[in-house]
């Protein structure tokens, strides 16, 4: 068993590694520069202007420690067919289940000092807090993880599966009861709490006493890999993942105010924006992090160019849209010009644009800029708005339509 998991953890490291060589490309890492950098200078800025011992600022931390505690999750590597093939080996499954759970542990662990330690600024501006009280906080972090990795160990085991609702309310209270004690009351009462807690969950949810579930084991890790999967396949394909077909009422609105009426193609491109989750999904994509960005960025001229950048890659993104059908034979058959098709993407092209430029305004207002900076935004977003539909996007079009 110990080989086992050694194998399918080296197993695991290389199948991340293909997809992160993917994820980190030249263009998404330049954007991590630009989002880190963003927040770690807004938060730089904005720590000044705290005061000591503000009424909201531990209700803040209790909130951030639970959140904390829910990062990492149990990674047994549990495969599908290990129920028929480890099934004789269910006895010597407990010393896999520890190697799984040190290995979680590790990562967890990792994942929760890191946290703590982006917290560690904002409470020594707000609390002001002694090295002991900061020992005993990180100390109580990391107790209560381990404690939340028990409790996941319990989920996937035959004794314990059938209060698995139980334990994943456990999972939730017990870190909000711990930071409640800890930033209410004492750090020190917070380190006792949680050793308790984790001496009670480890005498529970030992792996000696455990017998594993296999459907609860495989499940767990399933949804465990799906969800980074998904998270791959937000940059890549990712063969695991799979497109579920499923009818979204809500964007029927969205349909009608974007379609205009009568117009065929504007149909079938409005839908095609909505449906194909690649160019979708990166225009939402682009916009989340160009809001975070400018919202944090309080150099007025630095802002400014930020929101004109964001706004010319967000629109650009939109182009391989107006060719998307042309493989389609049927769309050839539609008794409409080229002239009207071009309008109606045209017209697509500056209602989403607009859209993005507005949101982008709006959320450049976060750091305090001044009312003549959000003028001058504003004004630079519709003069760049009517340039890239006017005049960039005729030219591209035209093009296509030459190359076609």
């Amino acid at each position: 068993m110990n080989n086992l998991f050694s194998k399918r953890r080296q197993r695991h490291f290389m199948l991340l590694l293909k997809y992160w060589r993917l994820v980190f490309n030249d263009h998404f890492v330049i954007a991590l520069f630009f989002l880190f950098g963003a927040l770690a200078y807004g938060y730089s800025q904005w720590l000044p202007q705290l005061g000591p011992h503000l009424w909201w600022s531990r209700w803040l931390l209790v909130i951030w420690f639970t959140v904390l505690a829910q990062l990492g999750r149990l990674a047994t590597l549990v495969e599908r067919p290990d129920p028929v093939f480890l099934l004789p080996q269910v006895s010597h499954m407990q010393h896999y289940l520890r190697q799984a759970g040190r290995y979680s542990l590790i990562l967890g662990e990792l994942m929760t000092l890191a946290a703590a330690f982006v917290a560690l600024p904002f409470v020594l501006t707000t609390e002001k807090m002694t090295t002991v009280g900061i020992v005993a906080v990180f100390l109580t972090a990391v107790m209560v993880k381990a404690s939340w990795l028990q409790l996941a160990q319990g989920m996937i085991s035959q004794q314990w599966v059938r209060y698995r609702r139980w334990l994943r309310l456990a999972q939730w209270g017990i870190p909000l009861v711990v930071a409640l004690v800890t930033w209410l009351g004492a750090p020190v009462a917070g380190v006792v709490l949680a050793l308790v807690v984790l001496a009670f969950t480890s005498y529970l949810f030992s792996p000696a006493k455990l017998i594993i579930d296999w459907r609860a084991a495989v499940k767990t890790e399933d949804d465990r890999m799906y969800s980074v999967y998904r998270f791959f396949n937000l940059f890549t394909d990712v063969p695991k993942v799979q497109g579920n077909v499923k009818r979204r009422t809500w964007a029927n609105g969205l349909i009608r105010l974007l379609t205009v009426s009568g117009h065929p193609w504007s149909y079938l491109y409005v839908r095609g924006l909505i449906r194909n989750t690649d160019i979708s999904g990166i225009v939402i994509r682009l916009t989340l992090l160009a809001m975070v960005v400018v919202f944090l960025v309080p150099i007025a001229w630095l802002n400014s160019a930020m929101a004109v950048l964001f706004i010319y890659l967000i629109a650009t993104q939109l182009m391989p849209l107006f060719d998307q059908f042309d493989g389609n034979v049927f769309t050839h058959l539609y008794p409409v010009s080229f002239k009207e098709r071009r309008a109606d993407f045209q017209s697509l092209l500056v209602k989403v644009t607009t859209l993005v430029a507005l949101l982008i305004v709006l959320a450049s207002l976060g750091m305090g800029l001044n009312r003549w900076q959000f003028g001058l935004n504003l004004v630079l977003a519709i003069v760049e708005v009517l340039l890239l539909t006017r005049l960039y996007f005729r030219v591209r079009i035209k093009k296509l339509s030459e190359e076609n």
